[in-house]
């Protein structure tokens, strides 16, 4: 398992042992959180040092590799989007080549949905065209995607599956107390913008930790959007979410004044971006999220649940 101290990571390891996976975690050099309670080995590598890899592959002899590493947790945002996209291009390529060599039957590897195409607007399933054209680092981010599932798929050794999960939201997500985009709500830093219609799909932490459990069993080998039932056009979600969080009610920017001010990611977030349909994942794996709204898993974040 790669990224077992991520966001995903760390629900997920009790769940595999819970239901008797024996856990080989790999873990950055520079990580420091501590996975033994659930990983029966803990090793050390890195996805982008191919020779270092191999070995460790060979040794562990895994039947299913778990791929769930990203970068995001760069403190600057464009470091962490390069870094993603380093791992989802050249260390998939690295693990992929390194896992057929090991004989490992399936690689289920942690993907996107938030990288299709606003061409195609609306609520779009799998057959839809990711977003290979968009600019900087994003585009950077959204072709490496593209790439990362060609590498699954194009390889003749093993069963690829690639989990395109929404916006991940949670404990120690950005969207989670002090969180990124917690912190941006609160201080009034996030507006809304004008006639902006984009929508957002999102996947509690757990839940994904859950489908990535699902993905170990004979689910064909595809990739399959892992979100939520309810897409949001950023005109619901984002009042919604100051609201809980006990913050001032988000500005509003025409689209040229928010260019101006913002990243183009968010601004393509708030104005353009496409929700995504669970549907085939819910149809071919039974996987049925234990939040189905983000509505009651924000609700939960932060305490406003009733127990």
């Amino acid at each position: 398992m790669i990224g077992a101290t991520g966001v995903i990571g760390r629900p997920l390891l009790p769940m595999l042992a819970e239901n008797g996976h024996h856990v080989t975690a790999l873990v950055h050099e520079s990580e420091a959180g501590d996975v033994s309670r659930f990983a029966e080995k803990v090793v050390r590598g890195d996805l982008l040092d191919e020779e270092r890899l191999r070995p460790l592959l060979d040794e562990a002899r895994p039947e299913v590799v778990l791929h769930l590493a990203s970068g995001f947790r760069a403190e600057e945002r464009a470091l962490g989007l390069r870094r993603t996209a380093l791992l989802r291009r050249r260390g998939t390529s690295n693990l992929v080549s390194a896992a057929a060599a090991a004989g490992v039957r399936r690689v289920v590897a942690q993907s996107s949905a938030a990288a299709y195409d606003p061409d195609t607007p609306g609520i779009l399933d799998e057959q839809a065209p990711l977003y290979t054209r968009a600019p900087g680092h994003w585009g950077e981010t959204f072709r490496a995607v593209d790439a990362l599932e060609r590498e699954l798929f194009e390889s003749a050794e093993l069963e690829g599956l690639a989990l395109r999960f929404g916006v991940l939201y949670g404990a120690d997500t950005w969207y989670g107390p002090a969180g990124a985009v917690h912190d941006l709500v609160r201080d009034s830093a996030l507006p809304l913008v004008e006639q902006g219609g984009g929508i957002t799909s999102f996947t509690h932490v757990e839940d994904a930790a859950a489908a990535v459990l699902e993905a170990l069993g004979d689910l064909e080998p595809a990739a399959y959007n892992v979100v939520d039932n309810e897409p949001a056009e950023s005109t619901e979600w984002l009042p919604t979410y100051a609201r809980m969080i006990g913050g001032p009610e988000p500005v509003s920017l025409t689209l040229e004044q928010a260019r101006q001010q913002l990243d183009w990611g968010t601004v393509h977030q708030l104005t353009e971006q496409c929700g995504a349909t669970n549907f085939r994942f819910r149809e071919a794996a039974g996987w049925r999220p234990r939040w189905p709204s983000w509505r009651e898993g924000f609700a939960e974040l932060f305490g406003l649940w009733p127990v």
